[in-house]
């Protein structure tokens, strides 16, 4: 997508952010914070409430009661195991107007669907239970939190293997009003109806490819392959200006791609 201007406020959430996480540099992180009201400078931006956490960093909305995105960063170094799961669901106090509760999803039919996995946070023990908040949750029909979304989350995490650092920014597409979706619990949690991942990939050359998925919440057919679309795509969808931090010429031409080694790496 591009851009009237960098985000002059990047550098600061991003000292915030990856103060305690010592496994990549800050240019580097950068990439994982995408350009939305809330990062892209001046004025305030109602209804867009950034949450850093030990390893990844989210944008809450209070009106949807979810995370619009949430951007982290997978290398090698990031998938050595040092925590175990604990599954120690809870509300976030850090949000301001307050998270989403355990209450919510209780008898919805819903599970509570991370938007950063649990499995990519598990290099400390304070990433690894962050990653339980629920401003890291959303409403997702056990078919696809269970099924072609863990198998999309299995893919990427694969890819950081292959290339020297995979930046992942993720979330439900909120492409309607709050008011026009289904919700759930006291607190109105809006069920959103797709999810998307924008993924990009730097190999140990410098090279980067991306790409983006949209999966609708349900039972997902076929196979991951049909489910691959371009960032450009995923930006109209969203909203949101994925990797805005890379120089133009980069970004324009990456953000087109289906069809590269990312996209191959994920099928």
């Amino acid at each position: 997508m591009k851009k009237g201007k960098k985000c002059l406020h990047l550098p600061f959430l991003l000292l915030l952010f990856f103060s305690g996480a010592a496994f990549a540099q800050e240019a580097q992180q950068l990439l994982a914070v995408p350009r939305c009201p809330a990062t892209a400078g001046g004025e305030s931006a109602d209804d867009h409430e950034i949450r850093s956490c030990a390893g990844f960093l989210l944008c809450y909305r209070e009106s949807f009661e979810n995370a619009e995105w949430a951007g982290y960063v997978i290398t090698k170094e990031t998938l050595v195991k040092a925590a175990r799961r604990k599954n120690n669901f809870r509300p976030d106090p850090a949000v301001s107007t307050g998270s989403a509760g355990l209450a919510d999803y209780a008898g919805s039919g819903y599970d509570r669907g991370h938007l950063v996995p649990a499995a990519d946070m598990m290099w400390s023990e304070e990433s690894a239970s962050e990653s339980f908040l629920m401003s890291n949750m959303s409403p997702q029909k056990p078919q696809l939190n269970r099924g072609m979304w863990k198998q999309l989350e299995a893919k990427i995490r694969a890819c950081a293997q292959q290339f020297e650092a995979v930046f992942v920014i993720t979330g439900p597409v909120l492409e309607k009003p709050a008011a026009e979706y289904q919700s759930i619990g006291k607190n109105g949690v809006a069920v959103p109806e797709f999810f998307y991942k924008a993924v990009l990939a730097k190999d140990s050359s410098g090279n980067f490819s991306a790409i983006g998925c949209i999966l609708p919440n349900e039972k997902c057919k076929g196979t991951l392959s049909d489910y691959i679309v371009s960032v450009n795509e995923a930006e109209r969808r969203t909203g949101i200006d994925f990797f805005s931090a890379l120089d133009d010429s980069i970004e324009e031409e990456i953000e087109s791609q289906t069809e590269n080694a990312l996209a191959h790496a994920v099928q």
